[in-house]
């Protein structure tokens, strides 16, 4: 390709650049100059095509493009929202990282966090609970009282009711796992100590917060 990329249209960038193939530096310069105009507001429809796609690759780019943004775009945040709902798991980790990044919370934000903390892949919960651990204190107490109410839980659909009643209470449990582990962290306890008390919870969790605790310390080493 020739040509300075910064002078090309948001519309042939994202449309033709990069679905052609470019590879190497020219990929990076092109998605680079797309994430700058998308930081100053300009152009944000293309991204917000993308997020809104039917399409399940559109949607993981538009995944990945949150993810390498950084900055919080007020803009997005309705279209990033309906993310929480989405059916693949990278795009529900999105939306928490872009909530992480932007520090916004609403009601709407926090049903769809709720959701998020139930979620069963590890990945998204794991998020959840790191956006939890360096949420506000007004935030994470506003956020905790919409989990104790039992916003975000998964509905089961089991013909006995017993069966749901076991669910509901599994589910509701499983939730107020995470928001303990949450404020236990954020109270600076270690987190060997906290894996003890909660023998329920996936290793990978408590290992995900342990290592976002020690990344300091392996920096000096």
């Amino acid at each position: 390709m020739n040509g300075n990329i910064s002078e090309c249209s948001s519309e042939d960038i994202i449309k033709n650049l990069i679905p052609d193939g470019l590879d190497g530096d020219l990929r990076y310069g092109a998605e680079q100059s797309l994430l700058k105009r998308w930081r100053q507001g300009v152009d944000l429809s293309f991204l917000v095509e993308l997020i809104q796609s039917e399409r399940t690759r559109d949607r993981l780019r538009g995944a990945y493009y949150l993810g390498e943004l950084g900055a919080a775009v007020d803009s997005l945040k309705t279209s990033v929202t309906h993310l929480a709902d989405d059916p693949l798991s990278e795009c529900r980790r999105a939306f928490v990282g872009y909530i992480m990044n932007s520090g916004y919370y609403d009601e709407a934000i926090g049903a769809g966090l709720a959701r998020c903390l139930h979620d069963l892949d590890l990945y998204v919960r794991v998020a959840t609970i790191k956006w939890a651990v360096q949420a506000s204190d007004k935030t994470f107490e506003a956020f905790s009282r919409l989990v104790k109410s039992g916003v975000g839980g998964r509905k089961p659909t089991f013909r006995n009711p017993t069966s749901n009643d076991f669910w509901n209470d599994a589910n509701l449990k499983r939730a107020m796992r995470g928001l303990d582990i949450a404020r236990r962290t954020r109270s600076k306890e270690n987190i060997q100590d906290i894996r003890k008390e909660f023998p329920e919870e996936d290793s990978f969790v408590l290992d995900s917060l342990h290592f976002s605790q020690t990344h300091h310390e392996r920096l000096l080493k």
